[in-house]
């Protein structure tokens, strides 16, 4: 699910290519997969290019901290995986801010072995939880206050599925692009519910600048983002094979039957929102989104939302 992007950009001449090369390091949030197709896809077909952008990507992996690397200053662009990342480095005094969004849906899921009898997450209360530690201290919270969960049903999940699938009793955690393929390929089809579907109204997979960076490279920004959606475009509603093959080599352990599910699922539930609005954010979700958290207590009320996006680089939106 996550990782590393760097690339040599350049400053808008007239015609829209950049004049002056940079070396920027743009971290997503896992390895390579179908999740980060777009960016790849904006490489393979040379969409970057035609923008004045070489983009090389490196992979990350499962102790990738892209937000305490960025409070730090140790990068200049990074893949938010959630909205309380970029929300919890402002309410800590970091200048960020998300510049576009993959996701209008977060793929995150909770999943059960069939035989449970489950019609949403307020019948997993009580019941065993595998859980990454990244989720502590992001949506945990949320699943806490909206659905009465408790601490006690918390066990490590390791990115292995092997203790969920021989105790039938528990809930697991993941991504719907990616741990339901795997419990099928172990032999069970499990019944999968999408935290969108929950009501939880947080984007993913965005994109965040450091404030610094961005004030003196705007224009850089605005061709990544422009590149970024377009390859997004191409990736989901095109031919994805060029991309497929750079993810199937920066990432030995996928495979082409597992790029073909993540593909199909994000189709199928609308992950990224129609054509039209792709990458896009509006103000009414972002405040929204605060609005709930802070009354749960996970944000702070006095929080300025604004200060964590902008709307500056997306195409219009309604």
């Amino acid at each position: 699910m996550k990782k590393f992007l760097t690339f040599i950009v350049f400053g808008f001449l007239s015609s829209g290519v950049i004049a002056e090369d940079k070396n920027i390091t743009f971290a997503t949030d896992w390895k390579a997969q179908a999740e980060h197709g777009g960016f790849y896809q904006a490489v393979a077909k040379g969409l970057y290019r035609k923008y004045g952008l070489n983009v090389r990507i490196r992979p990350g992996g499962p102790q990738t901290d892209n937000p305490r690397l960025m409070a730090a200053g140790a990068l200049d662009i990074a893949i938010a995986s959630n909205n309380f990342q970029p929300l919890n480095l402002v309410a800590a005094g970091a200048d960020v801010k998300v510049v576009m969004t993959t996701f209008q849906k977060d793929p995150q899921v909770l999943m059960v072995h069939p035989e449970v009898q489950a019609s949403g997450f307020k019948d997993f209360k009580g019941m065993p939880i595998f859980l990454a530690d990244s989720a502590i201290a992001t949506f945990w919270p949320w699943l806490k206050y909206k659905f009465g969960y408790e601490d006690r049903q918390i066990r490590k999940y390791t990115y292995s599925l092997a203790p969920w699938l021989v105790n039938k009793g528990t809930v697991q955690e993941g991504y719907v692009s990616s741990e339901p393929f795997s419990a099928v390929q172990a032999g069970v089809k499990p019944r999968v519910f999408l935290f969108a579907d929950e009501g939880y109204l947080g984007y993913a997979g965005m994109v965040m600048v450091r404030s610094e960076y961005l004030n003196s490279n705007k224009d850089v920004v605005k061709a990544f983002v422009q590149a970024s959606i377009e390859g997004w475009l191409d990736y989901l509603w095109g031919d994805p094979s060029e991309a497929n093959k750079l993810i199937l080599a920066d990432n030995k352990e996928m495979t082409p039957e597992l790029i073909a599910f993540s593909i199909n699922a994000m189709r199928t539930n609308e992950m990224l929102g129609n054509k039209e609005k792709l990458g896009r954010m509006t103000d009414k979700r972002w405040k929204d989104f605060h609005v709930e958290m802070s009354e749960m207590g996970l944000l702070p009320e006095s929080l300025d939302v604004t200060k964590a996006y902008t709307l500056e680089f997306l195409p219009t939106t309604e």
